[in-house]
């Protein structure tokens, strides 16, 4: 029987209907089979990837772990503070437990931790003296005391004596007379002043705007005080116990390297000690510092004051007082004014010239 070309296809896809398609033949796929099968691969990877390699769930947070003291440390640590005469203040709990935290780890043998043993402590020196330099020795405080002193030399031009005769001056009067004796002169001075206190206000203002440094110097100057009492302490203990330590140990005099391990400990311990007493040295220093620190404060908080009542208290009053004086007439009694004047320009002078 002869298949024409129409039954021979028939025939190929009806058994290709009937059999499983194997592993390498080409199946056709639509759009929504390949979708499928691209959105379900990921998944299952993803699902064994969670199952198997996925690390465990990180707290949000560490709680903080404090050092406890019981009461022998308690007791070790105050006769230490004692002993050492470390009690010239009063230490925090948190203090106590740091030193008590810190002797223990402390590498006596270690070269490079005993130079570098209470380091960050000593660095705030630089810091603190750097500010205190700032203040003291800033172009504000020099520019208030420097107009303050023109003010001073122009104040000083007017001739008390003189006013008292202002109003008739005689020719010997006009001839001999120093300094400003009449009201034209003293309103030429009086622009002067007025331009040397509006500089010296300016100055002034920022002077006070660092004060506010002060209280930054004093809160670094006792936290490096505190932090150096606390280096002491943990060193001190530790220092005395691995003497104790060393004190016990009694090496053979054949056994070279014992004796030489000894004399190693030795000189470690030589060295650290060395390094405490560096570091009590700046403690005194550091003490000391207080003292200048309120000293300076001190000086600056009195020209400061003293520059305000000049240019807000005195010189307003003084002016009034010399403007006054012009103002009367030959029958008015100038003697009361007169000496009321003399009064403000001799406090004026007494001010000026005690600027620290």
């Amino acid at each position: 029987m002869v298949k024409t070309f129409h039954q021979v296809n028939d025939s190929k896809n009806a058994t290709l209907g009937t059999q499983a398609p194997a592993d390498n033949a080409f199946i056709p796929k639509t759009f929504h089979q390949q979708q499928t099968r691209q959105t379900s691969a990921p998944t299952s990877t993803a699902t064994i990837s969670m199952d198997s390699h996925s690390p465990a769930p990180k707290a949000l947070f560490k709680p903080t772990v404090q050092a406890t003291i019981d009461e022998d440390n308690r007791q070790l640590l105050e006769s230490a503070i004692q002993r050492l005469a470390l009690n010239d203040y009063q230490f925090l709990e948190v203090e106590l437990s740091r030193a008590l935290l810190l002797q223990s780890t402390i590498a006596v043998n270690d070269p490079s931790y005993v130079t570098d043993y209470g380091a960050d402590a000593s660095q705030q020196s630089e810091s603190i003296l750097n500010q205190l330099t700032t203040v003291t020795r800033s172009d504000y405080a020099d520019g208030v005391r420097k107009y303050l002193q023109l003010i001073l030399l122009d104040t000083q031009k007017i001739n008390v004596d003189g006013l008292r005769t202002a109003t008739n001056p005689s020719f010997f009067d006009r001839l001999f007379s120093k300094g400003v004796s009449d009201k034209a002169g003293f309103i030429e001075l009086e622009r002067n002043i007025k331009n040397h206190c509006a500089l010296c206000q300016d100055r002034l203002n920022q002077l006070k705007k660092t004060q506010q440094i002060f209280s930054e110097l004093f809160q670094k100057n006792e936290q490096q005080f505190r932090s150096l009492t606390v280096y002491l302490l943990a060193g001190q203990l530790r220092l005395e116990s691995e003497q104790q330590l060393l004190a016990q140990q009694q090496p053979a005099k054949q056994d070279v390297f014992a004796q030489q391990a000894v004399a190693d400990q030795q000189d470690a311990l030589a060295r650290f000690q060395r390094r405490l007493q560096t570091l009590a040295l700046l403690r005194h220093t550091v003490l000391l510092r207080i003292g200048q620190l309120r000293l300076e404060q001190k000086n600056t908080l009195t020209l400061i004051d003293q520059a305000n009542e000049t240019i807000n208290l005195v010189i307003p009053a003084w002016r009034q007082q010399v403007l006054a004086l012009f103002s009367l007439t030959t029958n008015d009694n100038h003697d009361v004014l007169y000496q009321q004047l003399a009064s403000t320009q001799a406090t004026l002078s007494q001010k000026l010239q005690s600027l620290p």
